[in-house]
């Protein structure tokens, strides 16, 4: 599969936004997860053999520093909907993972009647019930096992590791800090998931360490919610599983009244 894709930056009232654009077909907004996964990777490609794929970069991810204006994921949410009508996308699906996963649901919450659905791959924001594990004073090869089976820790080490790739996670870290620093959740979320009124389906990897089965499947249950879960993935479902997260988009896709 190519790697055929453009960039559109375009002013939307919060800032500029970076938007990564490939595929054909009905619209979907790909939202990223965290420790440096927001470029083009398989899974877009994957994404983009069936659908028209907008994968923007969040701000204060992808090596962009962490606007003023950002506090929490409600903040994101808003600026997502800007973007929508920024470059006239009707109706789409949305896919999230893990902390995209959680501004996708916050999306919904807030402006479910623009949405056709959403998919949910390992969605965070609910409170847990048990304490996660703290990625924020973990050493990054760590925070990578605990995200993922195949991101390369050693990659991210700070002592032999690509000095670039670990200053792009830690970029990443700082501004999701920004959002979780307080509670890693919103307890705002389970009194306002009734509002998400499109389908959603959510998925877990079998081998996630960072949130449990137990808890994606509340996390479903409170969202009212179909569940998945993928073998041989961790937390970070697509990028463990790429083929296996883009077929259970199209099965979910496929199920959704045209």
């Amino acid at each position: 599969m190519g790697d055929i894709h453009e960039i559109i930056n375009i002013e939307l009232p919060s800032q500029s936004a970076r938007v990564q654009r490939g595929g054909e077909g009905p619209p979907l907004l790909f939202l990223h997860a965290e420790a440096n996964t927001s470029a083009w990777s398989n899974f877009h490609d994957e994404l983009a053999e069936n659908f028209e794929v907008f994968a923007p970069i969040h701000p204060g991810f992808g090596g962009e520093e962490t606007p003023n204006w950002l506090t929490d994921v409600t903040d994101l949410s808003f600026h997502y909907k800007d973007l929508l009508e920024g470059l006239d996308i009707k109706d789409p699906l949305v896919v999230g993972t893990s902390l995209g996963a959680w501004i996708a649901a916050d999306l919904a919450i807030h402006f479910s009647s623009l949405l056709k659905g959403l998919v949910l791959f390992g969605p965070l924001g609910m409170r847990p019930p048990e304490p996660l594990p703290d990625l924020f004073i973990m050493q990054l090869p760590d925070v990578l096992s605990y995200l993922s089976n195949s991101l390369d820790g050693s990659q991210v080490d700070p002592m032999t590791g690509d000095a670039d790739m670990a200053t792009a996670v830690w970029t990443d870290l700082a501004t999701q800090a920004r959002l979780m620093w307080k509670r890693n959740y919103d307890p705002r979320l389970s009194l306002r998931a009734h509002h998400a009124t499109c389908p959603i389906t959510v998925a877990a990897g079998e081998e996630d360490r960072l949130t449990s089965l137990v808890y994606t499947k509340q996390y479903a249950e409170l969202f009212d919610a179909s569940f998945a879960s993928v073998s041989g993935a961790g937390h970070l479902v697509p990028v463990d599983q790429p083929a296996a997260a883009a077929a259970l988009v199209n099965s979910f896709y496929s199920t959704l009244e045209n």
